[in-house]
């Protein structure tokens, strides 16, 4: 059987007994969707490496008191601003609130572009495979972003010494400007975590209707470690010493992965197209197919006495929320927190306390 190209050029015998000819440009059509597809899931990874400079840019002109933290804000800033751009805004551009307001909305006002309603089959054929597409890239990222300044730095290295072997041989200046050359980059510590905080989020975001995603996920955490690991030691200049506080505060942020998780997978396992079998019919190709699925049919599932496929996991986000709730006024009512001003402050007792009691008899004495 054939298949592509040559398949196009086979002539076949039309009903009337005329010969004919596969429509060729079906499958340059295709194959143009198909790399037009690819390179917007490129593009988005583009796009957050520019805001990642454009961010950092930003931070630094805060001239904040401390370096710790100005790579917290820098984190924070870099993960919200790459999470909206690969996660958000592709789902919004692709989105129609006709479900919800008939199409003449506040909502259908704003994001009057896209066709999908719900989380249906074509939703994932088009928004769903740019952001596996995306998520791929972003794994490989940490590899591709490694050779291409690698390269521009040896480059620069090579222009320095006139493109011979001799290191001695150089046109810098001064000796810091020699030493500025081949020293290795800035280790970007906070970037790091925004990158992992980026996997994790969309992972959890929409892993219950992609699995594929915590597989891409943690192929993109071996990439990332492997490739920290060495760059530390052989490529990157020696980091300046951060104290616990950004490594707690990611792990603070991740908390609150079961907020963003369970209300989304409550949505896409309420798709009714796919688990009920409701498909709404169309008169025409261009018309937006409604999904009946809103928050009347959806808050149907949540009926305790006749639960159903999708009511898990929005009792089970009730569940988390009275529990953290619960735990915050009762559990953790009595400590002692930490003066987040006083940077100088790691949990240590006052001096006089820490002392022995002969060091404080010789000072009183």
């Amino acid at each position: 059987m054939e298949s592509g190209n040559e398949a196009a050029e086979q002539s076949w015998k039309g009903s009337n007994g005329d010969d004919v000819k596969t429509c060729s440009e079906i499958f340059s059509d295709r194959g143009q969707v198909g790399l037009i597809a690819m390179g917007v899931s490129f593009l988005i990874v583009g796009v957050n490496f520019a805001l990642k400079v454009i961010l950092v840019a930003l931070i630094k002109e805060l001239r904040l008191k401390t370096v710790t933290l100005e790579t917290n804000y820098t984190m924070i800033t870099v993960f919200v601003g790459q999470f909206i751009n690969t996660a958000i805004l592709i789902v919004l551009n692709n989105a129609s609130f006709k479900d919800f307001d008939g199409g003449n909305g506040p909502a259908s006002l704003i994001f009057f572009v896209g066709t999908e309603t719900d989380f249906s089959v074509t939703w994932y054929k088009t928004v769903g495979t740019t952001i596996m597409r995306t998520m791929t890239s972003q794994a490989l990222w940490p590899l591709i972003e490694f050779g291409m300044f690698y390269s521009i730095i040896n480059f620069g290295r090579c222009f320095d010494r006139s493109f011979t072997s001799d290191t001695f041989n150089t046109k810098s200046p001064s000796v810091q400007a020699y030493i500025d050359t081949y020293a290795g980059p800035a280790y970007l510590i906070h970037y790091r975590y925004a990158a992992i905080l980026l996997q994790i989020f969309v992972a959890f975001c929409y892993g219950c209707a992609m699995p594929p995603l915590y597989g891409i996920a943690a192929v993109a955490f071996v990439i990332l470690y492997i490739n920290e690991r060495l760059l530390v030691c052989y490529y990157y200049r020696e980091p300046p010493a951060f104290d616990e506080k950004m490594t707690m505060l990611t792990l603070e942020l991740v908390t609150y992965i079961p907020y963003v998780m369970l209300p989304m997978a409550f949505w896409q396992l309420g798709n009714r197209q796919i688990f009920e079998s409701v498909v709404t019919e169309i008169e025409f190709k261009a018309d937006i197919r409604l999904s009946e699925h809103d928050f009347t049919s959806a808050f149907s599932h949540m009926d305790p006495t006749h639960m159903t496929y999708n009511s898990g996991p929005l009792w089970l986000l009730i569940l988390i929320f009275v529990y953290t709730m619960l735990t915050k006024w009762f559990g953790r009512g009595g400590e002692d927190e930490e003066d987040e001003d006083d940077q100088l402050v790691e949990g240590l007792a006052d001096y006089y306390d820490a002392l022995k009691d002969d060091d404080k008899n010789s000072m009183i004495g």
